[in-house]
């Protein structure tokens, strides 16, 4: 997968997911009120401060302001003060309280919707994509590295303008009661944000570096454990455990660097806040000894400047903190911005039932550019036609079935389907017209029962059942203590490759598409159960237009005409004839092969 460019800044980066998350822009904004409104809330605890030093202790009068709280005598500064902070408290408790919610809503909304529209799109990117990657990067993507690009807002934007609010109002607090301490007190900022900016590109390339290294586990925890087998028949659980240890050595080291670069930020950050901190109670002190500041106004201001720190901090700080979700949110984005290679034309026509005409018309397709897996195919074959297709490995014979499915485009020529270009067919159309047995058949860890509806998912269990008999899978389902509601396991584990074999072969009767695919259905099964397989394809292929890919010359032997590929051309294209000419010709495939 191409990563976004080194030099896509982290505002433009910020900026694309601002965009992304435009749906939940008012909960944003609820969420930000609350934030603003916070700030002047804040204020009335050092005001309290002031006033129990200035007017309760030290006697002078309650500003005009505040003469209309609750209280009397010579305690009506004491209850006005413990008023401001009762208040304080509950409001901020308050908003602490909706905000928290809001939040939680509005984060975990986003992850559903990023979630929602990146696993479709994942399972929309062409084949090439994900023979490539593998399954685990993006999973690691849609799963982990979704979860906290809402951070970007939830803990960037929203926290920067409630900071920021928080912090212009405690500087224009502290420029009332002195300007020199609010000069002093923010003299410091400019340094903090010059000291700042090189860490936020290194925390963001180490980020990276940990993200990689943490897909890359993924990858082999996935890789071992549906491979568990081969590891145990092989004894090589030791070789497997210390590759996942040495992964979480360097994913380790990584991220003590990354505490490592974060903390030199953090000694940087404290070491101007002292600097600051020190400055303001050297002129305080000094105005307060000269008379020119009272000693509550000098408390005031220092616990505010207490509070500025705090959010100037968090303004600066998120430079270096964001820097993870940053890099979440680039592997993230970089995977939507992936460009499917089988793109489905705007004026595609629909189709309902195809009649299973399929022209190959001077059809040529490779992999990559260096070398042609299919080399200028054509072929016709005419509805309910029964076409086997043999040669020896690495011939074409399954490319030339997935260019029919359309899981790519060939590189040259066009594939017809009664007449039609397939490339100007819906694509969900297109594919409706299939029913695929393949060599290894693919069965979810669920019940019998919905690995056969996987392919009509409304499907009655009389529909259910009728499919299985034609299949010769019922008895053999009935035999189990669950029948039908038996779980197969991971990967169909847990019944046999005969047994997964004709679970497959229900699913295609099942869906009852006017064309049928059949990849090597017998390669891997005994002559007993090739036998009850044959039969049940035999059935299948009833009034269908079928594609046979074989090696076994019995599995040949009903079709109306077998199609040779040699190094990705056509090199026969005739009928099967008798049993034994079938036989001498795939005897004659199997002398060629290299042993």
């Amino acid at each position: 997968m191409s990563e976004p460019s080194e030099r896509t800044s982290g505002w433009q980066l910020f900026r694309r997911v601002v965009r992304e998350q435009e749906s939940c822009w008012p909960h944003f904004g609820g969420i930000l009120a609350l934030s603003v409104a916070a700030a002047p809330i804040a204020l009335l605890t050092p005001l309290a401060l002031k006033v129990v030093l200035d007017n309760y202790i030290g006697g002078a009068p309650l500003p005009s302001g505040l003469a209309w709280l609750p209280g009397e005598g010579e305690h009506h500064a004491l209850i006005a003060a413990a008023t401001l902070i009762l208040f304080a408290t509950f409001s901020h408790q308050c908003i602490a309280y909706i905000r928290k919610l809001l939040r939680a809503w509005t984060n975990e909304s986003l992850v559903l919707g990023f979630r929602a529209r990146m696993f479709p799109h994942v399972e929309r990117l062409s084949l090439s994509y994900h023979d490539e990657e593998g399954p685990s990067d993006s999973t690691f993507r849609v799963l982990f590295d979704t979860a906290v690009v809402p951070a970007l807002m939830l803990d960037g934007l929203i926290p920067f303008v409630g900071s920021l609010a928080l912090l212009i109002a405690m500087v224009s607090v502290i420029i009332t009661t002195s300007w020199q301490i609010a000069l002093v007190a923010l003299s410091i900022a400019p340094l903090m944000l010059l000291a700042s900016w090189p860490f936020g590109r290194v925390l963001r390339r180490q980020w990276h570096e940990i993200k990689e290294l943490d897909s890359a586990a993924l990858a082999l925890l996935q890789e071992v454990f549906s491979a568990v087998r081969v590891v145990k028949a092989f004894g090589q659980e030791k070789l497997e455990t210390e590759r996942l240890i040495q992964l979480a050595k360097e994913s380790m080291r990584a991220k003590v660097q990354v505490a490592r670069t974060q903390g030199k930020f953090d000694v940087i950050m404290g070491t101007l806040t002292a600097l600051g901190t020190l400055g303001v109670f050297v002129v305080g002190g000094l105005q307060v000894k000269n008379g020119n500041l009272t000693l509550g106004a000098m408390a005031m201001a220092a616990w505010l400047l207490a509070q500025v720190y705090g959010p100037l901090q968090l303004l600066i700080g998120q430079i270096a903190s964001l820097q993870s979700s940053l890099a979440s949110a680039e592997r993230a984005i970089s995977l939507l911005d992936e460009t499917p290679e089988v793109i489905e034309r705007p004026d595609a026509r629909a189709l309902d039932r195809a009649q299973g005409h399929v022209t190959f018309r001077d059809v040529s397709f490779s992999y990559a550019t260096d070398r042609r897996v299919l080399d200028s195919v054509s072929f016709d074959v005419t509805p309910g036609m029964r076409l086997g297709i043999a040669g020896r490995t690495g011939a074409g014979k399954t490319t030339l079935m997935s260019l029919l499915t359309r899981l790519y485009d060939p590189t040259g020529g066009a594939i017809l389907l009664d007449g039609v270009d397939i490339r100007d067919l819906l694509v969900d159309d297109l594919r409706q017209q299939f029913s695929v047995v393949l060599q290894e058949p693919v069965l979810f860890k669920k019940s019998i029962a919905e690995n056969i509806n996987y392919a009509l998912p409304d499907a009655t269990r009389e529909q259910t059942i009728e499919a299985a008999k034609l299949a010769n899978a019922h008895e053999f389902i009935e035999s189990f203590p669950d029948g039908y509601e038996t779980i197969v396991g991971e990967r169909g584990m847990r019944v046999s490759g005969g047994e997964r074999q004709r679970i497959s072969l229900a699913r295609a009767f099942l869906k009852d598409a006017p064309i049928l695919v059949l990849d090597e259905p017998t390669s891997s099964v005994d002559i007993q159960t090739e036998r009850r397989i044959l039969e049940a394809m035999q059935r299948l292929m009833e009034g269908r237009t079928t594609f046979i890919i074989a090696h076994r010359p019995n599995t040949l032997a009903s079709c109306d005409r077998v199609l040779v590929l040699e190094q990705g051309r056509v090199v026969q294209f005739e009928a099967p004839g008798s049993v034994s000419s079938l036989e001498a010709l795939m005897s004659e495939m199997a002398a060629d092969a290299p042993s």
